[in-house]
């Protein structure tokens, strides 16, 4: 029998919920824009997400001596994340086009903008949690190539399970930011940050062994483990 309190009873809560979820195990998946491109990359690329959160609105109801405030509607906060920029500038672009369906240009000499409907440019997006699953090892040896030696640890492919969904529904990019250039930093990643508006959220408990497909699987652990 466990007392409460003691060491056992936290390593069995801990058990019993598969262990504690890690801030840097997640996945964007991104709806694609450009049909000769695959959008999965700028996923992997994501290096940080806000969650979707919920504010109620209400108004002060007054029975008698007593105030109350009641719920009537709800508001959803933008949704940030912030994207790792390649130096084909892919992902800037990918917003950007987004962006485009929404307010397209359609006079380049007047620089004339026309308005899209919501159904053109308004897209589904999902945030996936990540858990660590079942890893197997490959092979381990060193590679010597002339002056190039590696010590390479192969794997096929780090197993990453989805155990949550939260679904941004009729979503698109607000606001794009790009950062600002600095000969002061040293050696920093280019990133911009996009902010969401959309619908309506909804979280999603997934059944467990929801494998995540190992190549995106691959990536986002290397990125985890800081290869």
């Amino acid at each position: 029998m466990l007392r409460s309190g003691s060491i056992e009873e936290l390593k069995s809560i801990v058990s019993k919920g598969r262990g504690f979820a890690r801030t840097n195990l997640y996945y964007v998946y991104l709806p694609s824009i450009d049909l000769e491109k695959s959008s999965y990359e700028y996923g992997v690329l994501c290096s940080s997400v806000q969650l979707p959160s919920r504010q109620l609105t209400s108004v002060q109801r007054e029975l008698g001596v007593v105030k109350q405030d009641v719920a009537y509607g709800f508001v959803n906060p933008e949704v940030t994340m912030t994207f790792r920029v390649l130096n084909d500038q892919g992902a800037r672009e990918y917003f950007e086009q987004w962006q485009n369906l929404a307010l397209n240009r359609y006079d380049d000499i007047e620089g004339r903008f026309e308005s899209s409907y919501p159904d053109q440019y308004c897209k589904k997006v999902e945030i996936y949690q990540l858990e660590k699953g079942v890893s197997y090892p490959l092979i381990n040896k060193e590679i010597d190539l002339g002056p190039i030696n590696f010590n390479l640890d192969l794997d096929i492919g780090t197993q990453l399970d989805k155990n949550y969904k939260w679904t941004l529904d009729r979503a698109y990019p607000i606001t794009v930011t790009n950062e600002t250039f600095s000969d002061d930093a040293q050696n920093e990643i280019s990133t911009i940050s996009v902010s969401f508006s959309y619908q309506y959220w909804q979280g999603e408990k997934l059944s467990p062994n929801n494998k995540l497909k190992n190549s995106v699987a691959g990536a986002i652990g290397a990125i985890a483990s800081n290869i």
